[in-house]
């Protein structure tokens, strides 16, 4: 029996805590993990609407994935990247083959594993810059690519401290911006309505001409934005690839939130036929986030020029037997179980319900998305952002009166996990296993929790 009163003592003493200050962290442990469940030590039992962070793809401890981690751990352990495994090579055949390989065009050479998202993004960027020999990066404001000295340079929410003594102040780690990262525009939503190319499309160009081309490695993107709970118009992803491809740089598609199935496609950047990117960097949902993970996927050009030279680079981690194990386990699990198909039919469902919270909610202002992954945006009365720092936040001041804070607490008393990153956004994320009666449980909570911000706001 575990004594929760000890760990409790040991997790406040030893470990080192992010995102809260140590004066309003809360304990908050969990004892097992089933399905779509989360069930805490004090016996509360959680329904897991947002997939943790956009993460847990698959629910938790999905038989598929843990039967096949339990098989490699039969035969391996560690295995550095010097050697070759048996599930390193079936998960690259999965996702260049099987998956990636129906695409058209087939655009795709090879894939690494590696230990983090973050990591994939560090490894895209430095992949852009060995193959073009240019620096500068542009990144989209508002977006998140991980939280090391590179990718939290791409301008959106990055590395930084709230000092205990200043409370409403934010301290960069020193030497942003880097040089060599240029942010842009982030994108116009999905519901924008104007008729001529998107501002953001606009002031981009002007940008790289500004910059000068010629210097430009890459521009790094995310077809939704998943700290940001930013949903781009339909126009906006094409528009970036045309860019790419007038001006002669390379385009990295974050999809470590969005890939594998999140948007009710494998990947995001399908959403808008006749596109793909240069360089992908993918995590989560590649393995359901069993295990931690990463991984980049070069076109077949950048990836024979990288193959054919002997790139310097790599960690302890890369290409791990057991990673790559749960790689196999969650994607032949989707295959197997077609839930690309399941994504998009649980969606639809929740995408009506939304919609219908909406109508009935005042600070309700936009309900945005695809597949199983939706930006709720609230607003004041008089349809303004409830925290006028909206999605520039710099995570300030009295964080329990933010509306994504009041939602969790709510939802949370009614046993359903659910809230938000920025301040006025609910990220609305279930699991791809989610089923209708839990929509349905998940969003009556939900709907409770949307009037005591009603009462609150508007």
């Amino acid at each position: 029996m575990t004594d929760w009163s000890q760990i409790e003592t040991w997790d406040r003493s030893y470990y080192l805590h992010n995102t809260q200050a140590k004066s309003e962290h809360q304990f908050a442990a969990v004892d097992r993990q089933d399905g779509n469940y989360i069930v805490l030590a004090d016996g509360t039992r959680l329904l897991d609407f947002q997939s943790q962070l956009i993460s847990d793809s698959l629910g938790h401890r999905n038989p598929g994935v843990y039967d096949e981690i339990r098989r490699a751990m039969d035969r391996y352990g560690h295995v550095f990247f010097g050697m070759a495994n048996e599930y390193r090579a079936r998960a690259a055949k999965l996702v260049i083959e099987d998956i990636l390989g129906s695409s058209s065009p087939h655009w795709a050479g090879r894939m690494r594993v590696l230990a983090s998202g973050t990591e994939a993004v560090e490894n895209a960027i430095t992949m852009a810059r060995l193959f073009t020999g240019r620096q500068v990066v542009l990144t989209q404001s508002h977006s998140f690519h991980g939280l090391t000295v590179g990718a939290t340079m791409l301008r959106g929410y990055r590395n930084n401290v709230t000092p205990a003594d200043s409370p409403d102040a934010v301290r960069d780690v020193p030497g942003f911006p880097t040089a060599g990262y240029i942010p842009v525009p982030a994108p116009e939503r999905q519901d924008w309505s104007g008729n001529d190319i998107l501002p953001s499309l606009a002031a981009t160009e002007a940008m790289i001409r500004a910059v000068g081309p010629e210097n430009i490695a890459a521009i790094i993107t995310e077809p939704m934005l998943g700290a940001g709970g930013l949903p781009a118009h339909k126009d906006y992803l094409p528009g970036i690839f045309e860019l790419s491809r007038k001006y002669g740089f390379l385009w990295i598609d974050d999809e470590v939130l969005c890939g594998f199935g999140r948007l009710g496609e494998w990947f995001g950047y399908q959403l808008s036929p006749g596109i793909h990117p240069d360089i992908m960097a993918v995590g989560k949902s590649i393995n359901g986030s069993s295990m931690p993970v990463g991984a980049v996927i070069a076109s077949t050009e950048i990836s024979e020029f990288i193959e054919g030279a002997r790139w310097w680079s790599g960690s302890t981690w890369d290409g791990h037997p057991i990673v790559c194990a749960s790689i196999v386990g969650a994607l032949e699990t989707m295959l197997r179980e077609n839930l690309l198909s399941q994504v998009r039919s649980r969606g639809a469902y929740l995408k009506d319900k939304l919609d219908d919270l909406a109508s009935r909610h005042p600070c309700v202002g936009h309900v945005g998305g695809h597949g199983l992954f939706y930006a709720v945006d609230m607003v004041k009365g008089d349809g303004t952002p409830i925290i006028a720092e909206d999605r520039w936040t710099g995570f300030t001041g009295d964080l329990s009166q933010h509306p994504n804070n009041i939602v969790a607490g709510e939802c949370a008393k009614r046993g359903i996990f659910l809230g938000g990153f920025v301040p006025n956004t609910i990220k609305v994320g279930p699991p791809f296993t989610i089923t209708e009666e839990e929509i349905d449980t998940a969003l009556a909570a939900f709907d409770e929790a949307l009037t005591v911000v009603d009462n609150t706001y508007c």
